[in-house]
């Protein structure tokens, strides 16, 4: 493993029914907005969430260019649905610093973005998946915590409990993910 990658290796994961990775949280290296976007694809191909990354980055940028993303004062939630991603899944990137983030006609310094892969073909329920994911990260209870310095166990924490979707062919279906099995993993990635 080159230092590279052990840098960006996910410190904690939380796995879908069918045992893939659902949620991956890591520490970011990247210092700029399409750094950090690309970071985040190439978490998401490694895990076999996106199979094109090249073709997935470029939907995530025109996708950027609709609207903004940003979806609290700390948070960055990218997403795009796409032919490349093959399964529902999602990248947390944690920035030891914020990084200057435009998004549509926004523009904020954010130390956490969630990229959101979403296949071509998925059911419209993973918008609730989106919207989960976006009030818990967004909440004022967050925003204090994250305001206070993003740790990539501060943010994995704040997602325990994040309902997923059970497989990307059955997005109605979903689980809830239990803190101790959160916890249980971090422990293990450490």
């Amino acid at each position: 493993m080159s230092a590279l990658d052990a840098r960006t290796a996910p410190v904690a994961q939380a796995r879908g029914q069918d045992g893939e990775a659902a949620l991956t949280v890591l520490p970011l290296a990247a210092t700029t907005k399409i750094a950090a976007l690309k970071e985040l694809v190439d978490a998401l191909h490694r895990q076999g969430a996106i199979a094109d990354s090249l073709q997935f980055l470029q939907c995530v940028l025109e996708r950027e260019a609709l609207q903004s993303t940003i979806v609290a004062p700390a948070v960055a939630m990218p997403h795009a649905r796409c032919r490349a991603a093959v399964r529902l899944a999602a990248a947390v990137g944690v920035a030891p610093r914020p990084i200057e983030y435009p998004s549509g006609d926004e523009a904020r310094a954010v130390p956490v973005i969630c990229l959101v892969a979403v296949p071509a073909g998925a059911a419209d329920p993973y918008l609730e998946w989106l919207a989960t994911l976006a009030r818990r990260l967004g909440s004022p209870s967050a925003q204090r915590q994250l305001g206070a310095g993003a740790t990539v166990e501060s943010v994995h924490a704040l997602l325990a409990g994040v309902r997923l979707p059970a497989r990307n062919s059955d997005c109605c279906r979903a689980r809830t993910l239990r803190s101790d099995r959160l916890a249980d993993q971090m422990s293990q990635t450490r």
